[in-house]
C-alpha cells in the first residue's frame, strides 16, 4: 500500500566500508525528526549523528531528504549513507521500523515510482536489467531505454492510433454532424503507422540477450574435447579434462566476456550410447539444451567422425552452428556444405578464430536500434498483426475497423503501463528486483 512507509538497505548486506538505506513514505519526516534530532534541508547532503530511541548514537552518517514529487519514488524519501559491516546497517533499519516503517519488498522503491509517475513500465524493467547486467556493452546498449526514447516512439505511436480512432468514432457517434472521412485516408495512416512499427520490430534485439549473455552450448560426442574447448575459451580449468570418455555427466556453465560482450558457455555430457541412468540423463539434458541456446558449437574429432554425428549436425539449424574440428593436428577432414573451424587443443590453435567467430555471430544478433523483452516483442507483433488485419478490413464498416484499433492502442498502453494493470501483473515486473530497488 502506498499509505505504508518502507525501508531498504539498498546496498545489501556484507561488509563494505559505506551502506546505503533507503526510506519512503508519509512517514519519512517524523523519522528524520526523531533519529536526527532536527530538520533536514530538502536534496541537501547533510552529516549528522543517528539517534536511537533511548538516545544512544548509533554511528555518524550522510543523510539526504527529497522532498515529494522530487524523488526517485515520487515520495517523501530518505536516503542514509552510513558505515558497512553486518551491525550498523541493521541497527539503523531495526530502529526505522520501531518507528512505523516496513521493510520494503523487492523492487518495491521502483514499483512506487512507477504507480506515481515518475518512470514508464519499460523504464522500470530497464533497471533490473541494468543492475543485473554482465557487460560494460549492455550498459550502454540499454541506456537509450532508461533515457525514454524507446517509451517515447511508442507514445508517438499511441498517440497518431487514438487521434485516428477519435476522427472514426466521431464518424460512428455523429454521422449527420461530422464531415465523411474516406477508407483511403484511414488506411494511408495506417500503413504509415505499419511501417514504423516494422521499422521497430525489424531493428530490435532481445533485452535479455543483451543484459544477460549469449547462450552457448557445446556439443558432439564424449571424448572428442569439449571439455578442453571449454578450458580454453574460459583460459582456466572449469572443467574436468579426462581421456576416459563420459568424464563430463552434467553440464557445467560459465561466463565469458568476448570485446564486451556477454555469453554463457554451457559445456555438456558427450553425446552417446550412455552406460548408466545418470550419463543418459546428463546426454538428455545436453540435446535440450540445444533447444535454447543462441549458438551452438558442434565439436567434432579428426581422429574419426561417425554417421551418427553428421546426422545429428544436420538437424542443429545453420544460423545458430559453428563447426568446431578439434584434434587438427592429425588431419584436416572436410565435412560437404560446411566451413568447419580447424582447432587443436593440443598445439593451441584454432581458438582466436572461434572467438571471433562467436563474438560476429553474437553482434548480428544484439546490434539494433531497439531492445526488447519477449513478452514485450510478443505484445509489439501482435500490434503489427492486427494493423495488417485493418488492412484487409476494406469492405467492413468503420466501427469494425475501429474495434481492431482498439486493440492496438490497448497493446502499446500495457506496453507502456498507461493502463490500469492488475497487481499480479506488476508484482511480476518488480519480482525479480533486488531489496531496496
Amino acid at each position: 500500500m502506498l499509505s505504508d512507509t518502507i525501508v531498504a538497505i539498498s546496498s545489501g548486506y556484507g561488509v563494505s566500508a559505506i551502506s546505503v538505506i533507503r526510506v519512503s513514505g508519509p512517514l519519512v519526516l517524523s523519522i528524520i525528526e526523531k533519529v536526527f534530532r532536527r530538520k533536514l534541508k530538502n536534496r541537501y547532503a547533510t552529516y549528522l549523528k543517528f539517534y536511537n530511541n533511548n538516545g544512544k548514537v548509533i554511528d555518524d552518517v550522510i543523510a539526504v531528504y527529497y522532498k515529494s514529487p522530487k524523488s526517485y519514488t515520487g515520495e517523501d524519501m530518505l536516503e542514509i549513507f552510513c558505515h558497512g559491516g553486518l551491525i550498523i546497517p541493521k541497527l539503523i533499519l531495526r530502529e526505522i521500523v520501531e518507528l512505523g516503517a516496513r521493510q520494503a519488498e523487492p523492487g518495491e522503491f521502483t514499483k512506487r515510482a512507477f504507480l506515481n509517475g515518475k518512470l514508464d513500465l519499460i523504464q522500470s524493467s530497464t533497471i533490473n536489467e541494468i543492475i543485473n547486467a554482465k557487460s560494460e556493452s549492455a550498459i550502454y546498449s540499454l541506456r537509450s531505454r532508461m533515457d525514454g526514447v524507446l517509451s517515447r516512439k511508442l507514445e508517438d505511436l499511441r498517440e497518431s492510433l487514438l487521434d485516428l480512432l477519435k476522427e472514426i468514432e466521431a464518424r460512428i457517434d455523429f454521422e449527420e454532424d461530422v464531415p465523411e472521412i474516406s477508407k483511403e485516408e484511414v488506411f494511408f495512416r495506417i500503413k504509415k503507422i505499419l511501417n514504423m512499427l516494422e521499422d521497430m520490430l525489424k531493428n530490435s534485439a532481445s533485452m535479455e540477450k543483451v543484459s544477460q549473455g549469449i547462450n552457448v552450448v557445446i556439443i558432439g560426442k564424449a571424448n572428442v574435447g569439449k571439455s578442453s574447448i571449454f578450458n580454453k575459451l574460459l583460459g582456466y580449468e572449469r572443467a574436468i579434462v579426462s581421456e576416459i570418455p563420459g568424464t563430463t555427466r552434467d553440464y557445467i556453465s560459465e561466463y565469458l566476456v568476448i570485446d564486451g560482450i556477454t555469453f554463457r558457455i554451457v559445456d555438456t555430457a558427450g553425446i552417446r550410447e550412455a552406460q548408466d541412468i545418470i550419463e543418459k540423463i546428463g546426454i538428455e539434458k545436453s540435446l535440450n539444451l540445444t533447444k535454447f541456446s543462441d549458438i551452438i558449437i558442434f565439436v567434432l574429432s579428426a581422429e574419426k567422425i561417425e554417421t551418427y554425428e553428421l546426422e545429428l549436425l544436420e538437424r542443429i539449424p545453420n544460423e545458430k552452428l559453428i563447426l568446431v574440428i578439434n584434434k587438427s593436428e592429425i588431419s584436416r577432414p572436410n565435412i560437404e556444405g560446411y566451413k568447419p573451424i580447424y582447432l587443436s587443443v593440443y598445439e593451441n590453435f584454432g581458438f582466436e578464430e572461434l572467438k571471433n567467430t562467436l563474438y560476429n555471430k553474437a553482434i548480428s544478433e544484439i546490434s539494433a536500434e531497439y531492445y526488447f523483452s519477449r513478452s514485450e516483442y510478443e505484445t509489439l507483433q501482435y500490434a503489427y498483426n492486427e494493423l495488417i488485419e485493418v488492412l484487409n478490413l476494406k469492405f467492413e464498416p468503420l466501427d469494425i475497423i475501429s474495434h481492431h484499433i482498439r486493440l492496438v492502442v490497448n497493446s502499446l498502453s500495457r506496453l507502456l503501463g498507461i493502463e490500469d494493470l492488475p497487481e499480479e501483473i506488476l508484482n511480476r515486473v518488480f519480482r525479480d528486483f533486488c531489496i531496496g530497488k
